[in-house]
């Protein structure tokens, strides 16, 4: 798939996912606005059905200047303006109960016209002003002397979501697995782009790494079938020479892609036993220059490490050695120059191998450890490798119990500091 192809799809997952979100906040939303409205009408529902018991059980009874709490006649409203605060609070906590909602509330009359507070009972709420009262109307007919009562709870809002709350919880959750499973199918996207690049790129690079050994193979095969080869013996000798030095990198990559390519972390073979690292480098190094060392490369050795000996791997360590060295001689602009150092630090061994190469960037830094990973050079093949030498240096490494690190800046080399446990 091209890569502008999953580009469009991942912004339109995204943009689908935006508007999901957005229409379940406004759902949300809505709802919370549904249920206050079914709230306040079962306020106001309550509050008549208490006004109505109220009335029904004072209906036919007499009522003079002292039987309300208006201290008025009744005769200059209707007889709801002469409530007994007592019994219509007891009467409301009833068919709030009913009704579900909270029975802690505080109530007054006001008159209408005046807003004048007629009767006020107070000190049960924590925050008065958190929303604006229920009123209920007190007189039969509107007038100028109408009266009404004012009924207010404490945070309705939280009985509102609190009726709510199985379904709003069950709509976050579904929406956080939304939004969980799409970043985790985009990052799967990616990665899997990213590994088919790799893949591709590792495929170029083999392409280019076998290519060459081949062809010059194949030339010093021709030129040895002439029939005046058998004059020349140098030429005969020279064109051996080509033919055992490309099957040896031939040989060598595929040796360097069976141990990562074809073997798990798991079943990596180590095999350790008590051994001189310093003698190990200084051998691995010897070998490395009489075989495939760069023509001018200097490669010097300071060795502080007091205590030597440990418990490795002698060939996997000889082959993290010489893949090391490889690196710094194939990215060095000018004539190599490599220093191989070592030391003991808060009881660690510490194996440094610094170059004076081109350097890494520090997003290359992130991942050149990873398999078939190289540096992007675009189309250019200048470099060779195969992407896995580094690979292999941190796997053997960690399998030994060690960490590696690397330190660079692009134009000033590189450090990489391998640290082991004595």
């Amino acid at each position: 798939m091209k890569r502008i192809t999953i580009r469009w799809i991942i912004i339109a997952s995204a943009l689908s996912l935006v508007g999901l979100i957005v229409t379940q906040l406004f759902w949300i939303n809505h709802a919370l606005r549904l249920g206050e409205e079914q709230f306040n009408s079962r306020v106001t529902i309550a509050m008549q059905g208490a006004l109505d018991e109220y009335v029904q059980n004072h209906q036919g009874k007499a009522c003079d200047k002292t039987c309300g709490c208006l201290s008025v006649p009744a005769r200059s409203d209707s007889l709801f303006i002469n409530l007994e605060p007592a019994e219509i609070d007891s009467l409301m906590r009833v068919h709030f109960d009913y009704h579900g909602l909270d029975t802690i509330f505080e109530f007054r009359i006001v008159n209408c016209s005046s807003g004048k507070v007629l009767f006020e009972k107070t000190g049960k709420l924590k925050h008065k002003n958190y929303s604006l009262p229920h009123k209920i109307s007190l007189s039969c007919l509107h007038h100028q002397e109408s009266h009404r009562m004012e009924v207010q709870f404490n945070q309705p809002r939280q009985l509102i979501v609190k009726d709510m709350i199985q379904w709003l919880v069950a709509s976050v959750i579904f929406l956080l697995i939304v939004i969980a499973s799409f970043a985790f199918i985009v990052l799967t996207i990616v990665r899997q782009k990213k590994i088919t690049e790799m893949r591709n790129d590792f495929i170029n690079n083999m392409t280019h790494e076998f290519k060459t050994p081949i062809s010059n193979i194949s030339l010093a095969c021709e030129v040895l079938k002439r029939p005046d080869i058998s004059e020349s013996p140098d030429r005969i000798n020279r064109y051996i020479d080509i033919i055992n030095q490309e099957n040896r990198r031939m040989r060598s990559q595929v040796d360097r892609i069976l141990q990562v390519a074809v073997r798990n972390r798991e079943d990596l073979d180590v095999d350790r036993h008590p051994t001189d690292i310093h003698e190990l480098i200084r051998d691995a190094v010897d070998t490395l220059c009489i075989e495939d060392c760069r023509k001018g490369a200097v490669i010097d050795l300071d060795f502080k490490a007091e205590k030597s000996e440990l418990f490795i791997d002698p060939v996997h360590f000889t082959n993290i050695i010489h893949n090391l060295i490889d690196n710094a001689q194939k990215y060095a602009t000018a004539e190599p120059e490599i220093l191989i150092s070592t030391s003991i630090h808060d009881s660690n061994f510490i194996l440094e191998f610094k170059d004076n190469g081109i350097g890494i960037t520090a997003e290359a830094q992130k991942h050149i450890f990873e398999k078939f990973y190289r540096v992007p050079t675009g189309n250019l093949h200048n470099v060779k490798g195969t992407g896995i030498g580094l690979y292999y240096v941190k796997t053997m490494i960690e399998a030994h119990g060690g960490t590696i690190a690397v330190r660079s800046e692009p134009g000033n080399g590189s450090r990489f500091i391998i640290t082991l446990p004595l």
